[in-house]
């Protein structure tokens, strides 16, 4: 059978692109391809090539993808193609399945038998919840547990060893100490968990030539999609089976790559033709998926991405609509859109953002109406993070001022000077007598002055936060009760409290808040059952590999989507993060079938590079100033750092919560500043700035 026999027998309509991957089957292939350009079509189609126009024996072809979903879903493309028969005759897997297959080998050869995998996550988060325990005395939330486990599949995936490890933050842990100890207990134990199975894989590979032989003895052709979710360790693995022959066929588009928290490696397509000299990279760049419209705005946004392959992504479909902006004041109006959007949502629309936590605001008000929506993949992570710990510890604890243990928890992160012995003494006095804790210790003989007077002032905020509405307590907690500043002195994540912030708009006070996060933890764990639901929530990341006829890009502004920025003098690192984000955005506008839609915002401080890219508007003389108002609020936040600046120790300034005073001394973005009225505080210098807080005395006064 030749080529054109067996695109008639097998009723395949390829392009030319397509038609010259489908026949490279010797040597090193690299083929990159754009959105929509029917790659599973050309893989399925090439694997057919191989075995009805080459004659290769089914068992001498290896196919291998990311997940089990995506090995089973290629198997079902091969079987509607070239029948049932046909495709059971087929090795369809996964790397990881692979390399269970090279540890029997191993166990096999040797007559030895191999560490168990822990496929138990229930019994393996035991043990990193005893080591996270043992390492920092405290117990570990949920949301802890999953980052150190994504921290692990990076470390292992990515092959780090000793001071690289180093460069791993989880939420303050001593990161290495806590592999090593995760590693060293693994052994005692005699387990391995999923990416141990790449680790001893490659030992056994490399240190016994014989299970290599066998491998490569048994397939001839090795085929592998998704290639740029592959990590380092994997595609070592691969380079290993392809030998000397080098038959190795890799599918992907390092555009789509946004994986880089799981050990993604793009670079192995960037690099493709280094390490294989003889290879030849090949690209599918038609789209049949999109119109005209959103094929030419995607191609021109991740074109300005320097670490990628010169291609072009053309479109196959003809004209639509315009990409849409869709412009709102704040993130509110943003959530009161959507509403509107599902409540009359009559043809597949899907909302797409960064993480999990854009949702949860929009969500709330959706369930709150009884408005049906259906939702991808929502973890509950958010409810057991750190920051939203410390912020609900925070209200509980002005519910019950004598909460001793409570009070243990939140004490250091409050600015007040209170040390760990005071701490136990007042909890002390407290559990005897029902007394208030803060009250205590503003009048405790051995507490500074200034201890003293913080205690005071944050008993006053404990108890004004009870009476207000919930948004407006989460904003005391960060802003004025030292939580805020705490978080910027250890580089933390702020977003968590902004999420909380957008609860509490729908609550009348923080007890209801609390209430309402118990209940809305229990409506996302339970996710939505609308199957037939036009209206669609999904993560960016959770819609790879999907379409819809419309979407909606929500949260897109500055430190959301993008979650990091470029900054001058960036580490290839650091540039290669902001890529990554470039390349999450770029996959979300190529979901869209017919219509794209972007959110904008007009609030001060709520700018996004990226829709400044989509949508460029013209630059205006910005009007000075009105008398009286500080030209801080009107700053766009790129702007903050260079503005930070000019607070030095000696300068003069004005809070608008705490009038005049000067800035006696700074350290980072924490500034002590000496306040007229006699007050000392710590501010956080970039926040007050963002929030409009703060300005130099006698600006907007000219």
């Amino acid at each position: 059978m030749n080529f054109s026999q067996f695109k008639q027998n097998f009723s395949l309509r390829l392009d030319p692109q397509q038609e010259a991957a489908v026949q490279a089957v010797d040597g090193p292939v690299l083929l990159l391809a754009v959105p929509g350009s029917g790659k599973t079509t050309v893989l399925v189609a090439r694997l057919g090539y191989l075995r009805y126009v080459r004659g290769v024996p089914a068992e001498k072809i290896l196919t291998m993808t990311y997940t089990v979903a995506a090995a089973r879903d290629m198997e079902r493309r091969y079987a509607a193609q070239f029948g049932a028969q046909a495709a059971e005759e087929m090795e369809f897997r996964t790397i990881n399945g692979v390399c269970s297959r090279i540890i029997r080998a191993y166990e096999r050869a040797l007559g030895r038998t191999a560490f168990r995998l822990v496929e138990d996550s229930g019994q393996k988060n035991a043990l990193m919840g005893e080591l996270y325990r043992n390492l920092t005395g405290e117990f570990a939330s949920e949301s802890t547990l999953k980052n150190l486990q994504t921290a692990i599949t990076y470390g292992k995936n990515q092959m780090l060893r000793g001071e690289q490890l180093a460069g791993i933050d989880v939420e303050e842990v001593d990161f290495p100490a806590f592999y090593q100890a995760y590693n060293r207990a693994l052994r005692e134990r005699e387990w391995m968990d999923y990416d141990d199975q790449m680790v001893y894989a490659l030992q056994i590979l490399r240190q016994y030539p014989q299970i290599l032989r066998d491998v490569q003895a048994r397939f001839a052709y090795f085929c592998v999609d998704e290639a740029q979710d592959t990590s380092k360790i994997q595609h070592v693995i691969l380079r290993l089976l392809a030998g000397e022959r080098g038959n190795l066929f890799l599918v992907g588009d390092e555009d789509q790559s946004i994986y880089g928290f799981r050990a993604a490696y793009p670079q192995a397509l960037t690099e493709f033709d280094t390490v294989y000299p003889n290879a030849r990279v090949l690209f599918l760049e038609q789209n049949y998926r999109s119109t005209r419209q959103i094929v030419s705005a995607a191609d021109r946004f991740i074109q300005k991405n320097q670490h990628r392959r010169p291609k072009h992504m053309r479109a196959a479909q003809g004209d639509g609509p315009e990409i849409r902006e869709i412009s709102v004041y704040s993130r509110r109006e943003q959530y009161s859109y959507l509403c509107k959007v599902a409540e009359h949502c009559t043809r597949e629309t899907a909302v797409l953002y960064r993480d999990n936590d854009s949702a949860l605001p929009l969500i709330d008000r959706l369930d709150r109406a009884g408005i049906p929506y259906r939702c991808r993949q929502v973890d509950s992570l958010f409810f057991t993070n750190r920051v939203v710990r410390d912020v609900t510890d925070i209200i509980r604890f002005a519910q019950n001022p004598s909460d001793g243990e409570r009070f243990g928890r939140i004490y250091f992160k409050l600015g007040a000077g209170i040390s760990r012995a005071m701490t136990q003494e007042a909890a002390a006095w407290a559990g005897r007598t029902g007394g208030d804790i803060l009250g205590y210790l503003a009048d405790m003989p051995a507490a500074s002055p200034w201890t003293r007077k913080q205690c005071r002032a944050l008993q006053t905020h404990m108890d004004h936060l009870l009476e207000e509405r919930a948004d407006k307590a989460v904003y005391r907690i960060v802003h004025f009760m030292g939580y805020g500043t705490y978080l910027e002195e250890r580089g933390g994540d702020l977003s968590k409290a902004e999420i909380l912030e957008a609860l509490g708009a729908e609550e009348p006070t923080p007890k209801r808040l609390l209430k309402r996060l118990e209940e809305l933890r229990e409506v996302v764990q339970a996710g939505s059952d609308q199957t037939e639901c036009p209206f669609v929530l999904s993560t960016i990341h959770s819609s790879k590999g999907l379409e819809y006829e419309r979407v909606i890009l929500m949260d897109v502004a500055d430190g959301m989507l993008p979650k990091i920025l470029p900054k001058p003098g960036a580490s290839p690192e650091e540039l290669e993060a902001y890529e990554e984000e470039r390349r999450l955005f770029y996959v979300g506008m190529t979901r869209a079938k017919r219509e794209l839609s972007v959110f904008t915002f007009r609030k001060d401080n709520i700018s996004s590079i990226f829709s400044t890219e989509l949508f460029p508007k013209e630059e205006t003389k910005k009007a000075a100033p009105a008398k009286g108002t500080s030209p801080v609020k009107q700053v766009k936040s790129e702007q903050i750092a260079a503005l930070a600046k000019d607070y030095i120790p000696g300068t003069r300034l004005i809070h608008k919560s705490f009038g005049a005073g000067i800035l006696t001394a700074r350290t980072g973005d924490i500034a002590a500043v000496a306040f007229d009225s006699g007050a000392v505080k710590k501010i956080a210098v970039a926040t007050a700035l963002r929030s409009g807080q703060l300005r130099l005395e006698g600006d907007g006064q000219r």
